[in-house]
């Protein structure tokens, strides 16, 4: 296999992004796309130069010219296409979460081993270079042993409001808390053993968005260490950036401090208004789009054809899902959950 061909199912706010990769990657063809909305569909083919658009899933499942699936829909929609593709013996690279449901999660994880494809998760902070510098940084004992570990990931309101159509079948937690938890568990190589956690309905309810507003939530992991994840979807639309994302990681030996929104590496300031653009997709050559977000899709292309590890397996998945239910369990009980 030389290249990579490729289908996505979902083009909106993240399929595109794997639109334009598997477009732009030398290794891999976009050979495919299905969308419910067939406009839309056609729209992106026409953009990307996509060979085909698919009526339905099943006939891009069925066809022997697709290698792999990109999974690009909504939170809550993942389980059906991910089984559907596995059984197909397409390799499939799933955006996260893994599952907004534990036990359609586990489907897609015995889908996955039964038909033995490769499968992976896109959790792409860790690829991104901010977490793979802290990463080694533990790994080489330079803040020692973790001991406490602060993740903000908050959107402001134009999120649930503009961007998702779909933002009342997710929440923050989902969306958003999916890759805090993941890059906690990650760093800190240790499962969780306890959590703790509050949320509070009210300002996006107002809106007709049923879902929390915020979470906050402690964990503590079996390693001993202890982490608190925040995530909002009601920041005000005046903020300069579209997320707010800090992380403060304390060791025996030392600290790490990461400003993932605000390190005003680039700003720019206009006559009407102000901004630190964002530097997580860089979209400014469309034969190679640069940031982390299109590396971790093509790390997905090169994993395929080079046979190497994914960067995120559909277990850390699994456990990704695990762990926000357990949030959300705590949550709405006000009890501590054992894990």
């Amino acid at each position: 296999m030389t290249k990579l061909r490729m289908g996505v199912a979902g083009t909106g706010l993240f399929g595109e992004r794997h639109l334009q990769t598997y477009s732009s990657y030398w290794r891999s063809d976009l050979s495919g796309i299905f969308d419910i909305n067939l406009s839309r569909a056609l729209e992106m083919k026409n953009k990307y130069g996509a060979k085909k658009v698919y009526n339905s899933l099943e006939e891009m499942l069925d066809d022997s010219e697709i290698d792999g699936i990109s999974i690009a829909t909504p939170d809550n929609l993942h389980r059906d296409i991910a089984v559907a593709a596995a059984k197909a013996g397409k390799h499939i690279l799933i955006e996260k979460p893994l599952s907004t449901n534990l036990n359609e999660a586990k489907d897609i994880v015995d889908a996955v081993r039964d038909n033995n494809v490769f499968a992976m998760v896109d959790f792409h902070n860790r690829i991104n270079p901010q977490f793979t510098i802290l990463k080694d940084s533990i790994a080489g004992g330079e803040i020692g042993e973790l001991k406490y570990m602060y993740f903000r990931l908050s959107n402001t309101l134009a999120v649930p409001m503009k961007m998702l159509s779909w933002s009342g079948n997710s929440s923050s937690l989902w969306f958003l808390g999916s890759h805090i938890v993941d890059l906690g568990r990650w760093l800190c190589q240790s499962e969780v053993k306890k959590i703790s956690a509050v949320s509070r309905m009210g300002v996006l309810s107002s809106k007709g968005i049923n879902c929390p507003d915020f979470y906050v939530a402690t964990l503590e992991f079996e390693n001993g260490t202890v982490g608190v994840f925040e995530n909002s979807w009601i920041l005000p639309t005046t903020q300069p950036t579209v997320k707010d994302f800090l992380v403060e990681i304390l060791g025996d030996k030392g600290a790490f401090y990461v400003d993932g929104a605000n390190n005003r590496t680039v700003q720019k300031y206009t006559a009407d208004k102000y901004s630190f653009p964002d530097l997580f997709a860089v979209n400014s050559n469309p034969r190679c789009p640069s940031g982390f977000v299109f590396e971790s899709i093509r790390y997905f292309v090169d994993a395929v054809l080079d046979t190497r590890q994914p960067l995120a397996t559909v277990e850390d998945g699994f456990e990704n899902t695990k762990i926000l239910c357990g949030i959300e369990e705590a949550a709405k009980s006000g009890n501590s959950i054992q894990m």
